[in-house]
């Protein structure tokens, strides 16, 4: 089941995760993630892409109006709010908005694991469900070529939530291949510390039969 239509940004994902948190709270019962995503793109998406963009355009004119003080005190005298945004655009304006949208930002962390064992590996995406569930995290999987996931990031990159009911029982990752997870959550990092540790792991036993 292909997903390329839903393309989101790490502050939708964030988003989506926090309504489904309340979906759940409302409806006395686990909603999940597939449910959350549609429930949101029908009902919430065109408010929120409103509510971003003025608080982005709001945000924007703070930086420029900071970098209009800095470089009127470097001339000494005031370059005006155009010439300010002008330049601040074409300096800054690319860099602050990848950064506003990164990972990180949204509260995201991330690691890339690239398997060089002997051998391919199969990842049991179960077991990877239950590392999520004990550290009581949203952890997702991108490989390149996945058959099945749930939204694609910065129309580049898909992710498959591991409690997802999309997941396939394993994912085979071959010599050579990377594998990348993104995790949210207060013990994300200990999350992927252990995925890290669980297909290291994998990879021994293969080159060790």
């Amino acid at each position: 089941m292909f997903k390329k239509e839903i393309d989101l940004i790490p502050s939708e994902l964030i988003t989506i995760e926090t309504h489904k948190y309340y979906l759940s709270q409302k409806e006395g019962r686990e909603v999940s993630l597939e449910e959350a995503i549609v429930d949101f793109l029908i009902n919430y998406e065109s408010d929120f892409l409103m509510a971003k963009q003025v608080e982005d355009l709001y945000e924007q004119n703070d930086e420029i109006m900071k970098y209009k003080w800095i470089e009127s005190e470097k001339k000494g005298y005031d370059i005006g709010t155009e010439k300010a945004a002008e330049e601040w655009v074409i300096k800054y304006g690319s860099i602050w908005r990848e950064e506003k949208e990164s990972l990180e930002k949204n509260r995201f962390i991330e690691t890339k694991i690239l398997i060089q064992g002997k051998n391919s590996i199969d990842i049991e995406i179960a077991h990877l469900a239950e590392i999520a569930k004990k550290h009581d995290c949203e952890l997702y999987i991108h490989k390149k070529m996945m058959k099945y996931y749930n939204f694609v990031l910065f129309g580049k990159k898909e992710y498959l939530n591991v409690k997802s009911i999309l997941c396939p029982k394993y994912l085979e990752v071959n010599r050579g291949e990377s594998v990348e997870f993104i995790a949210t959550g207060n013990n994300a990092r200990y999350a992927l510390d252990e995925t890290e540790y669980f297909i290291h792991n994998l990879e021994s036993m293969e080159s060790n039969p």
